[in-house]
């Protein structure tokens, strides 16, 4: 599966880094393989990062099946989508519509830095 993933207990993100083609099958598995992680807490915030993917093959059906799922996470999670071109960004942007009031802290975002400077301080 082209997805890393990686939790941060410290900062309290879990952080997922997308590469090579994107498929739906692979959109829609990570979500188990977030919740089977012994490190994940629903408290985290959440960075999923598509800057490596080079294709994307996902459906408007694909989205609208993610949404309808419950959130592994608090309400009051933030949600960043890294998104640095036009057609990811906009396959994020659709999908941050269809989740708006089960996720209302999801944002789409170009770069990483924008992402790390929209997380909460986890000290707080």
């Amino acid at each position: 599966m082209p997805v890393v993933l990686k939790i941060d207990p410290q900062r309290q993100v879990v952080y997922s880094a997308f590469y090579g083609k994107l498929t739906a099958d692979e959109m829609i598995g990570h979500r188990a393989v977030i919740a089977a992680d012994p490190d994940f807490k629903p408290h985290f915030n959440e960075i999923a990062d598509f800057s490596a993917v080079t294709e994307a093959d996902v459906s408007e059906a694909t989205l609208r099946a993610m949404a309808a799922n419950p959130s592994l996470y608090n309400a009051s999670v933030v949600h960043i989508v890294v998104a640095p071109v036009e057609p990811l960004f906009q396959i994020a942007s659709k999908f941050r519509d269809l989740v708006r009031t089960s996720r209302p802290n999801l944002f789409v975002v170009r770069t990483r830095a924008e992402a790390y400077n929209l997380l909460p301080d986890a000290s707080g």
